[in-house]
C-alpha cells in the first residue's frame, strides 16, 4: 500500500469451509469450485458462481463464492456490489464485511472500508486478517500509533497469528525501529515458515540495517516460495547493486521483474543506471526512455490523509543527484512525483504543472551531470514554478569553480583546484613537474565522491602510476591543506544550508587525512561519539561568531536551497573548505551506537520541510517564480 513495499492485504482464498452444510448446491458444483480454486481458474469460478446465484438467489452461499472470484479478478467496483449483498443476506459474517473493505480499498473509498474492517473485528475480535488490513490502511493515512496500538491489542489476544507479526513488522519499519521490525518479521516466520511476505520484508529490513548476506537469504526463500514475484526479484536486483561486484546478478534479476511485470517502472530505471555504468549507454537510455513513455512520473503518495502540496523531483539517468529519497522525502506531509529528465526528450510541461506546487531539482553533480543540465534548465525555465536548487546555480558548482569563487575570503582557506585532463597530466607527470602545484598534492577523478579514485601523491611516478589506468578521465589537481588538530587527529565537520539556515550534520575524527564517517573507528572511540555529540548539540561552541560568519558567508556565495559543507578548522582558527555542493548525503541512523544524531538529523528535514511548504504557499497565492 506504499513505495516502500508494505505488502498489499491478501486476496483471501475461498474453499469449501465458506460452504455452510445443508446449502443448495450441489456436490458436483462444489467439487468443480473447489477445482477452480486450487487451479487459481479464476474466470471459471465467477462462471459458475454466476450460476449458482441465478439458480439459488436467496442464499448467501453463491454470492460469496462470485466475490471471492471477482476480488481474483480485480473487479473491485462489481465485488462491492456483490459484497454488499451478501452483508444482507448474512449480517454475521465478518469475512464478508473484510473483504468488502478491502474492495472498497481498492475503489478508493478508504473511509468505507475502514468502516467495513472495524465491523468485521467487531463480529470477530480473533480476525488476524481484518486487522492486518485494517493496521495497512492506518498506515497509508499516517496514523502510525493507531495501527501499532490496534496490532498489539490484536496480539495480546491472538498472539499465534504470523499475518499480524508480519503487519507488526511493517508498522515499526514506518517508525524506524528496524531491529525491532526484524524480530517481528523472525516470528512471524516462526509461526509460518511460508509467509512470503514475512520473508521479503524481512529481507528489505535486513538491507536497511546493512546485514547483506542474511537479507539476500531471505529474499532467496521468499523466491522460493513465489517465483512469480516481480517485487521479490527487484528487491534482490536492489541489493546485489548495493553490495558491489555482482552487477551482472543484479541485471538477472531485474531482467526478470520486468519479464514478470513490464509495468515495474522503478526496475527499469534501476536496470537503467546499472546499464549506464557499465558503459552501455545506448541500451540504458533505451530502459529510460521506455520508462518514461510508460510512467513519465513515479509517485510516492504521503501518508498523511491529504497531501500538505505536492512536488515534482527531477533526477537524472546515472546518478550525481542529491540523495534525498533515502531520508528527507520519506514520510513526507506532501506527495511526491519523480520525473528523470532525459537528453533531446520532449518535456512532460503540462503534465509536471498538474502535479507540482513545487520543483525540486535533484541533478547537482555540476561534474557527472553537465550534459544534461542544460536540459534541466530549459525545462525549470518553462515550468515558472518555485524551484529548489535552480540548474543555473548547480551549474557553477564544480570543484574547480568553487576554488575560484572562494578563493582569497577573509578567514577561510579553500584548496586551490585545477581540472586537468588525463593527457595534459600523464605529460606533466613525465617531466616532473606540475605548474602552479607542490607535493604532496591531491588528485581525483572529475565526478567522484566518497573517497573514490582520489589518493595522495608524493612522487611524480606513482602519479604517472595513477593515470595510467585511466588515461582518457579527466582529473581535479588538489593543494593538500595540513588540518590536523593539535592532537594528531584530523576532524570533518558536515553542515547544511537550507534556506538561509545552516544546521550540524555530523563530526567525522580519523587519524588519516581522507576523512569519511564511514572510514573512522568512531564506532569503537566513545570519546569521538561525544565529541560529534557536542558538536551537534553546541556548534556555536565549536565554530565561534567569526568562524560562523564566514560559514555563512561560503553558504551565501553557493546561492544554493538546499547544500553541505564539508570542512575543517585548521590551527589558526580558519575555516578549511574542502566542498560545498547540493549533492551531499543526509540519512537518519539505525545504528544505535550514533541514535544521538537522529534528533538533529530530523532538525534538518524539519527546515527541508518548512522550506517547502513556504515556497508552496507562495505558488497558491500566484507567486509564481518565472
Amino acid at each position: 500500500m506504499n513505495p516502500d513495499n508494505i505488502n498489499l492485504p491478501p486476496h483471501y482464498e475461498c474453499d469449501r469451509a465458506i460452504c455452510p452444510e445443508g446449502s443448495l448446491p450441489s456436490a458436483t458444483t462444489l467439487d468443480e469450485i473447489a477445482t477452480h480454486i486450487r487451479d487459481q481458474q479464476w474466470e471459471k469460478m465467477e462462471s459458475k458462481a454466476l450460476t449458482v446465484v441465478t439458480q439459488h438467489p436467496e442464499q448467501a452461499l453463491g454470492w460469496k463464492i462470485l466475490s471471492k472470484a471477482l476480488i481474483k479478478l480485480e473487479k473491485w467496483t462489481q465485488a462491492v456490489d456483490v459484497l454488499n449483498h451478501v452483508g444482507a443476506l448474512s449480517p454475521s459474517d465478518s469475512d464478508a464485511f473484510n473483504d468488502l473493505g478491502f474492495a472498497l480499498y481498492c475503489t478508493g473509498c478508504v473511509e468505507e472500508a475502514e468502516s467495513n474492517y472495524r465491523r468485521a473485528l467487531k463480529l470477530n475480535p480473533l480476525f488476524a486478517e481484518a486487522c492486518s488490513n485494517l493496521s495497512s490502511l492506518l498506515i497509508e493515512q499516517g496514523r502510525l500509533v493507531e495501527a501499532l496500538v490496534n496490532l498489539q491489542l490484536s496480539l495480546r489476544i491472538n498472539p499465534s497469528e504470523a499475518i499480524l507479526h508480519n503487519s507488526l513488522g511493517n508498522t515499526l519499519r514506518y517508525f524506524g525501529r528496524l531491529n525491532e521490525s526484524e524480530a517481528s518479521y523472525r516470528c512471524a516466520l516462526e509461526l509460518n515458515p511460508e509467509n512470503f511476505e514475512a520473508h521479503l520484508n524481512l529481507g528489505i529490513t535486513l538491507k536497511d540495517l546493512g546485514k547483506f548476506i542474511e537479507s539476500l537469504s531471505s529474499y532467496c526463500r521468499a523466491l522460493e516460495i513465489n517465483p512469480g514475484s516481480d517485487h521479490a526479484f527487484y528487491h534482490m536486483g536492489v541489493l546485489l547493486h548495493t553490495i558491489g561486484g555482482r552487477n551482472d546478478e543484479a541485471i538477472a534479476c531485474l531482467q526478470q521483474a520486468i519479464s514478470i511485470n513490464p509495468n515495474n517502472i522503478t526496475a527499469y530505471h534501476l536496470l537503467g543506471s546499472i546499464m549506464l555504468s557499465i558503459g552501455q549507454r545506448a541500451k540504458s537510455m533505451a530502459l529510460f526512455r521506455h520508462a518514461q513513455e510508460t510512467s513519465p512520473l513515479i509517485t510516492w503518495k504521503t501518508l498523511k490523509k491529504k497531501a500538505d502540496f505536492s512536488v515534482v523531483l527531477l533526477d537524472a539517468p546515472g546518478g550525481g543527484c542529491t540523495p534525498v529519497n533515502n531520508y528527507l522525502v520519506r514520510k513526507a506531509p506532501y506527495d511526491c512525483h519523480f520525473y528523470c529528465v532525459l537528453p533531446d526528450s520532449p518535456h512532460h510541461i503540462d503534465l509536471i504543472r498538474a502535479n507540482a506546487d513545487v520543483v525540486i531539482n535533484l541533478i547537482a553533480d555540476a561534474d557527472h551531470c553537465k550534459d544534461i543540465l542544460p536540459f534541466a534548465l530549459d525545462l525549470v525555465e518553462n515550468l515558472g514554478l518555485p524551484v529548489v536548487n535552480h540548474p543555473r546555480l548547480i551549474i557553477k558548482t564544480d570543484r574547480e569553480t568553487v576554488a575560484q569563487r572562494l578563493s582569497g575570503m577573509p578567514m577561510c582557506r579553500i584548496p586551490k583546484t585545477v581540472r586537468i585532463t588525463g593527457a595534459a597530466l600523464a605529460e606533466a607527470a613525465a617531466n616532473r613537474s606540475i605548474h602552479c602545484f607542490t607535493l604532496p598534492l591531491l588528485i581525483r577523478i572529475v565526478g567522484t565522491h566518497g573517497g573514490d579514485d582520489f589518493e595522495m601523491f608524493n612522487d611524480m611516478d606513482a602519479i604517472a602510476d595513477f593515470v595510467s589506468k585511466r588515461p582518457a578521465a579527466d582529473y581535479y589537481l588538489i593543494e593538500y591543506l595540513d588540518y590536523r588538530s593539535a592532537d594528531g587527529f584530523f576532524r570533518k565537520y558536515r553542515l547544511i544550508s537550507i534556506d538561509g539556515k545552516l544546521l550540524p550534520y555530523h563530526l567525522a575524527i580519523y587519524d588519516q587525512w581522507k576523512v569519511h564517517h564511514f572510514r573512522t573507528d568512531m564506532a569503537n572511540q566513545a570519546w569521538m561519539r561525544e565529541e560529534e555529540g557536542f558538536f551537534l548539540s553546541h556548534p556555536h561552541s565549536v565554530f565561534n561568531e567569526s568562524q560562523q560568519a564566514v560559514l555563512f558567508e561560503v553558504a551565501a556565495a553557493m546561492g544554493l536551497d538546499y547544500g553541505g559543507i564539508d570542512c575543517a578548522l585548521d590551527r589558526d582558527g580558519r575555516i578549511v573548505v574542502f566542498e560545498t555542493n547540493a549533492a551531499m548525503l543526509v540519512h537518519d541512523e539505525v545504528d544505535v551506537l550514533f541514535a544521538y544524531k537522529n534528533p538533529f538529523i530530523a532538525k534538518i528535514k524539519d527546515a527541508f520541510n518548512a522550506m517547502l511548504n513556504r515556497l508552496a504557499s507562495s505558488a497558491t497565492q500566484g507567486n509564481r517564480v518565472v
